[in-house]
């Protein structure tokens, strides 16, 4: 399922940065063309936490995902 609209990402090739700019607690991760998997990370109000960038390979980053209550995507 797609982040609300509330949570903001900036790409560029080595890092995604994913800012928390809701009133509510998430965890995320994001999601890749390729398919690669991130680990889910927390962040509360105002947080900003980073995963890989999209690469120089041609990759993309699609978008923030919320992780289900198991901790995955």
């Amino acid at each position: 399922m797609s982040a609300p609209d509330c949570v903001h990402l900036t790409v560029d090739w080595r890092y995604t940065f994913v800012s928390n700019d809701c009133s509510s607690t998430y965890t995320l991760t994001v999601a890749y063309l390729d398919g690669t998997e991130v680990p889910c990370r927390t962040a509360a109000p105002g947080d900003r936490i980073t995963f890989p960038g999209r690469g120089t390979q041609g990759n993309e980053v699609l978008g923030a995902v919320l992780c289900d209550s198991g901790g995955s995507a």
